[in-house]
């Protein structure tokens, strides 16, 4: 029996939350995965300093500090990928791409991108504004945006429901 693209979607997910595990941030742990046409995994990535430079508390905790440093789980995604990732498709836990992420995954040609979605969680209500400009790019590029309703919290039962591009909706599934 072949796989329907929402299992895949929500098998893909389950994935890059377990790579945002890896994020040593001690606010927002971001994980991704690349996955080519075949379905076969390209590359993870999660945010986290560049390689190097130490994971010092000081900046871990101080938020600007932190922001000057972090490389954002997409674009460590892509760089990790180590090869081209034209036609791919990105899976981002726990929620949409930046502004900044949306331009390099537009720029590296992937053509699918797909995030999970809760509105009510901190991560989407801090980064609304720049998140709702990072769809509008991928919009405006031609990348598929496929938001994947669920609750983001780890310890929380995670169900959603799936919503298309268009504004579709599919029957509520659960996210294991």
């Amino acid at each position: 029996m072949k796989r329907s693209v929402e299992w895949w979607d929500e098998w893909f997910l389950g994935m890059a939350a377990y790579v945002a595990t890896a994020s040593k941030d001690p606010s927002t742990h971001v994980g991704c995965v690349l996955a080519r046409p075949d379905k076969s995994i390209a590359s993870v990535g999660f945010n986290g300093f560049p390689k190097g430079v130490e994971d010092r508390p000081e900046w871990l905790n101080n938020r600007e500090e932190k922001l000057k440093r972090m490389v954002h789980g997409e674009l460590n995604a892509i760089l990790n990928a180590h090869e081209p990732v034209d036609g791919y498709t990105l899976y981002n836990w726990p929620g949409r791409s930046c502004s900044r992420c949306a331009v390099h995954v537009i720029q590296a040609g992937v053509v699918r991108v797909v995030s999970a979605y809760d509105a009510n969680s901190p991560f989407e209500q801090r980064w609304k504004e720049d998140m709702d400009l990072g769809e509008e790019l991928f919009r405006s590029a031609d990348v598929e945006v496929v938001n994947f309703e669920c609750i983001t919290d780890p310890h929380a039962l995670r169900t959603h429901k799936m919503i298309d591009g268009a504004g579709n909706e599919a029957e509520v599934l659960t996210l294991m």
